[in-house]
């Protein structure tokens, strides 16, 4: 197909935040860790080899994520003010 962004163009990625701008969440959903990506722990990588490190939950070790909705947010927010106080 033809159109404006030329012949058979790809959709645009969708928008991402800035690095260690938007809350995520563990990629297991067993796991109950929430935080930002600068938080993840770095360990060396057994695809890429030793130069080179992966970015894990620092809970369970996985190393998928997702980035939070709206909801997990306030809810997020609200278990750490409540954190906080206790």
């Amino acid at each position: 197909m033809i159109g404006p962004g030329g012949f058979m163009a790809a959709p645009k990625a969708a928008e991402r935040p800035a690095y260690n701008t938007a809350p995520i969440r563990c990629g297991r959903l067993k796991c109950k860790w929430r935080g930002y990506e600068g938080e993840m722990t770095s360990v060396p990588s057994k695809k890429f080899g030793p130069g080179v490190t992966d970015k894990v939950c620092p809970d369970c070790g996985t190393h998928g994520y997702y980035h939070m909705t709206q909801g997990e947010i306030a809810a997020w927010e609200r278990r750490k003010r409540a954190g906080d106080t206790a």
